[in-house]
């Protein structure tokens, strides 16, 4: 299906428009192959339409969506794709979108800002942490603190892990897993949403496990916390059972990384 847009050099903002339009078809294929051909423009106007398509109902209309972003590499971006990047929650889209925002400089191999890392010359596995998918409402970097920086530190403590700096480039990666005969695993973090049914205040913290730096996918898991009596919007509690959810993730993991090779 053919989506060409016979047009002299100087109409690339037609050629804009009528993709986005393209955008609107009930076929979602149409949608697809309008995504991607925004992202080869190289034209500003074309992020907005394209931000747009990263909440189509079709979740392969989300994903050609991230990876016309990544393609078209207009900073303005970012934002849409940390938005979607906390309420995704297909395994591929999410994906496509932390390798778009990586692409535009919002944190490399990892993605989680994790610059300062402990070296560890007995490891065996090399593992970068992606940005947390934040669903809670709470802010990001509030977030981030307190999930990636306990992840962090279970995973440093371990004698067989290596963690990997955020701004890593894959080819760099591959470089130091090859010298140091590393296996590579890049967990995509995500929090759901506080769930406070009940009088309690339940936490789950969602890990999905891909080779790094290729990011295929190996498997999932999910961990949870949970407190009793709490009283909606406490911050202090939802504090601990991140903490608390994010270590026993952290724990799970390192026991059964080799399961994931």
């Amino acid at each position: 299906m053919s989506l060409g847009f016979a047009a002299p050099a100087h109409a690339d903002e037609a050629r804009v428009r009528f993709l986005s339009e393209k955008l609107e078809d009930g076929d979602f294929r149409v949608r697809t192959n309008a995504a991607l051909a925004l992202g080869a423009t190289n034209e500003e106007s074309a992020v907005t339409p394209l931000c747009k398509a990263l909440n189509d109902s079709s979740e392969t209309v989300r994903q050609a969506g991230a990876v016309a972003l990544k393609r078209l590499g207009k900073p303005s971006a970012k934002d849409c794709l940390k938005q979607r990047e906390g309420v995704e929650s297909n395994d591929g889209v999410k994906v496509a979108i932390t390798r778009a925002l990586e692409s535009l400089g919002s944190g490399g191999g990892g993605g989680g800002g994790i610059d300062h890392v402990k070296d560890n010359p007995s490891a065996k596995y090399y593992i970068a942490l992606s940005t947390v998918a934040n669903a809670t409402g709470r802010n990001q970097a509030e977030v981030e603190k307190i999930v990636l920086a306990k992840i962090k530190a279970k995973l440093e403590a371990e004698k067989d892990v290596q963690i990997a700096p955020s701004k890593e480039t894959p080819d760099a990666a591959r470089e130091t897993m090859k010298k140091r005969k590393l296996k590579g695993f890049y967990l995509a973090i995500a929090l759901d949403r506080f769930d406070y049914s009940d009088g309690n205040l339940r936490v789950k913290i969602k890990v999905g496990v891909f080779r790094y730096p290729e990011k295929d996918l190996r498997g999932s898991f999910n961990k949870e916390a949970t407190m009793q009596g709490v009283s909606n919007g406490d911050h202090a509690s939802e504090d601990r059972l991140m903490e608390v959810a994010a270590e026993r993730a952290s724990e799970l993991f390192a026991q059964q990384a080799s399961a994931f090779l």
